[in-house]
């Protein structure tokens, strides 16, 4: 159980810095050259589907369901 509760802990942690991560793209993007943009929504396309990830291993090991964010939104793997 503490392994569970370890892992579930450490989600909660990923998720939390993806989040992070997108919200300072988020500001980099409002204060980047023009040409810079599209390199910041790209990479903000990557964090997003890392969330999308991390909340379904989350609710997979806390509730033993998923939340098929790999199906639900279009372009996560």
């Amino acid at each position: 159980m503490e392994n569970k509760t370890e892992y579930i802990a450490l989600l909660k942690k990923a998720l939390a810095a993806e989040t992070e991560t997108v919200r300072l793209y988020v500001a980099l993007m409002a204060l980047a050259p023009e040409k810079d943009v599209p390199k910041f929504l790209e990479l903000n396309a990557d964090e997003t589907d890392h969330q999308a990830i991390i909340a379904d291993l989350l609710l997979e090991a806390a509730a033993g369901e998923s939340a098929d964010q790999e199906q639900m939104v279009p372009g996560v793997e």
